[in-house]
């Protein structure tokens, strides 16, 4: 009997073939995902603007008609709004806004894991303006009140600890102690400020 070797050949080869290999599954990276404001919220960040804007021009000229010795809750309020406006018109420009990377970790059974790499917006602008507004907003009221001026001066400071402690959360790093210590001395510098007031 004459055996062709060609057919021979290829006869062993995809039998070994089929029987000892299986086909590994291909895992494709995915391209890094970007978690933007919509075309709505970056309107809204401009009608916002607007609004801020036009009480400025209100409050500063409601507050030049009240007597200079009167006129102190007219400015703490005329500059919180100020320094709103001024924020909103930097995020709807898209000047005050950063991403933040993490990277999420798809974990498969019988396939290498994948990573996913998400870019999200942060709002550091917004930040800003909480540090200076807030603190504006709690003399004002601590002024209202008749706080002493020891209790005021915690409150602020404590204020503006809860502010940059929830911005360097924003931009730590996901699922870590880290965030999670950014969040508490945030808690407890709120906590702070209630007993304050």
């Amino acid at each position: 009997m004459i055996v062709d070797p060609v057919q021979a050949f290829s006869k062993a080869t995809s039998a070994l073939a089929t029987a000892s290999m299986s086909p590994v599954p291909s895992v494709v990276p995915s391209l890094p995902d970007y978690q933007d404001a919509t075309e709505t919220g970056e309107r809204t960040l401009w009608v916002v603007f607007v609004i801020m804007f036009v009480a400025s021009v209100l409050f500063t000229g409601l507050s030049w008609n009240v007597p200079i010795s009167k006129r102190l809750y007219h400015i703490v309020t005329t500059l919180i709004v100020i320094f709103a406006s001024l924020s909103y018109f930097a995020m709807a420009s898209g000047h005050g806004i950063s991403y933040h990377k993490s990277i999420e970790i798809e974990k498969n059974r019988h396939v290498p894991d994948v990573e996913n790499v998400v870019y999200r917006q942060v709002y550091w602008a917004r930040y800003v303006d909480w540090t200076l507004t807030t603190p504006l907003l709690l003399l004002d009221l601590a002024l209202l009140a008749g706080l002493n001026g020891g209790s005021i001066l915690i409150a602020v400071v404590a204020d503006i600890i809860m502010v940059l402690t929830g911005l360097f959360a924003a931009f730590g790093s996901e699922q870590t102690a880290q965030k999670w210590g950014w969040y508490t001395i945030a808690n407890i510098a709120y906590l702070v400020v209630i007993w304050q007031l």
